[in-house]
């Protein structure tokens, strides 16, 4: 019984925030707040002053670039980026360890991105790089991505999905 009261409770907790964050603020002050989703202003973060990188400098080396407005392209697959197809096709993809350092996180304002393909697809991203573990401090609870895994997470302010490319 205890358990259903908790998960109601989180669940009403869930439905009723609204809170959005933004890849140019972090609230160092603790806080109620329920992040529910994310993304990167266009007017501030665009492909005319992004920073062209590599996936592979996103998904293992993002400290240096944290906070920088970027575009890179991976396999968009769900709410995360990956290498290639076949690391987004694998088993707990999202989640496993094995996959550390070979994903980036997605956050974005999905209305205006679009839904997740259905399969892998090469595409383009604009936004700025942030981090699950540092992006909201003063979270006390983080939904998407970082709910259930950790690093580095990208901003999303932008998409370019390419006609026709899908992983095989």
């Amino acid at each position: 019984m205890t358990v259903q009261v908790i998960g109601i409770v989180a669940a009403i907790a869930c439905l009723t925030s609204t809170v959005a964050g933004s890849a140019q603020e972090a609230d160092p002050a603790p806080s109620d707040d329920i992040i529910v989703n994310a993304w990167s202003n266009p007017s501030d973060c665009n492909r005319d002053n992004a920073l062209r990188i590599k996936f592979t400098t996103l998904a293992k080396d993002f400290n240096a670039i944290r906070g920088k407005c970027v575009v890179v392209e991976g396999y968009w697959y769900g709410r995360a980026l990956f290498g290639s197809p076949k690391q987004a096709n694998s088993s707990r993809a999202f989640t496993s360890d094995r996959l550390s350092g070979k994903r980036v996180g997605l956050y974005a304002q999905w209305e205006n991105i679009g839904e997740p393909p259905a399969e892998p697809s090469k595409t383009e991203f604009v936004g700025r790089v942030g981090e699950c573990e540092t992006q909201w401090p003063g979270a006390m609870m983080v939904m998407g991505y970082c709910h259930y895994t950790g690093g580095p997470i990208l901003l999303v302010s932008e998409i370019v999905p390419r006609e026709g490319a899908t992983g095989s």
